[in-house]
């Protein structure tokens, strides 16, 4: 009777990790970088926008980088890059 017990016991013991091992992993239609909270876009004139880079932790950290659609290539094109941080924390470089 004993050896019957742990018997089922190993079998049933088996059947749930074949379960687990079988189990089918979740689709995750997600992209694989979630979207960065540190950008803002901000549109400066009907075909010019500007992205500003708020994170303090990122190479980039007080960029503004000006762009400009080109309606015959439809691309955006850079037409500036600008350090804000950099005119607040060294305003006499830019004669304030």
């Amino acid at each position: 009777m004993q050896e019957k017990m742990k018997t089922t016991i190993w079998i049933g013991i088996l059947i749930c990790l074949i379960l687990i091992a079988l189990k089918p992993f979740p689709q995750n239609n997600e992209p694989d970088f979630p979207p960065s909270v540190s950008e803002s876009v901000i549109q400066l004139a009907e075909n010019r926008i500007a992205i500003v880079e708020t994170e303090t932790n990122s190479g980039l950290s007080g960029d503004i980088i000006v762009l400009e659609f080109n309606e015959d290539r439809n691309t955006f094109e850079p037409i500036g890059r600008y350090n804000y941080l950099d005119f607040f924390r060294n305003p006499e470089k830019y004669n304030f």
